[in-house]
């Protein structure tokens, strides 16, 4: 007797990053796959380009002159008499990748926030970029697009300066 499979899938774009999402089952087993469609093709976002992408997703719908109110007063809350623009914060989706293939689970997902033009330079500090990382995976290609550097290898390179020093004398 053959055993029934089943797949589904859908590409689809987040953060303007393009994705694939699979689902198989054949017979008892199941698996699920979320990984990029192309690793090198990361791609950025700024807010302004996400709002004004929602406010065109809801221009017609009954409530599209309430969002874009929203929007727009978040919008001018972060420009007037302020040097943050928050509009100007761009988003860049790392690497999204989950991995499902019976009890085996693996994941990393990875989100960097620059706000370079969209936070002003306090003279005493300046952010630059945020990033947020998760994973538990062991995939190097997944681990190249995390682009890691961990504590362990920030204190090493530290030391690295010193073991140069000394190795010269």
């Amino acid at each position: 007797m053959s055993v029934m499979s089943l797949q589904l899938g859908i590409q689809f774009q987040l953060l303007k990053t393009k994705l694939v999402a699979v689902y198989e089952k054949t017979g008892e087993k199941s698996a699920f796959l979320l990984a990029p469609m192309d690793i090198k093709d990361v791609k950025s976002v700024s807010l302004k380009e996400m709002m004004d992408d929602f406010k065109a997703a809801f221009i017609n719908d009954d409530n599209a002159k309430q969002i874009e109110d929203s929007l727009t007063a978040i919008s001018n809350e972060s420009k007037e008499g302020s040097k943050f623009n928050l509009e100007n914060l761009t988003f860049t989706l790392k690497t999204a990748y989950i991995y499902k293939n019976g009890d085996d689970t693996e994941y990393a997902f990875a989100v960097e926030v620059d706000c370079g033009s969209a936070i002003p330079d306090l003279g005493f500090v300046k952010i630059e970029k945020l990033s947020f990382k998760i994973w538990n995976t062991k995939k190097n290609v997944i681990l190249q697009q995390l682009n890691l550097d961990t504590i362990e290898s920030l204190v090493k390179k530290l030391d690295a300066p010193e073991k140069k020093i000394a190795e010269a004398k």
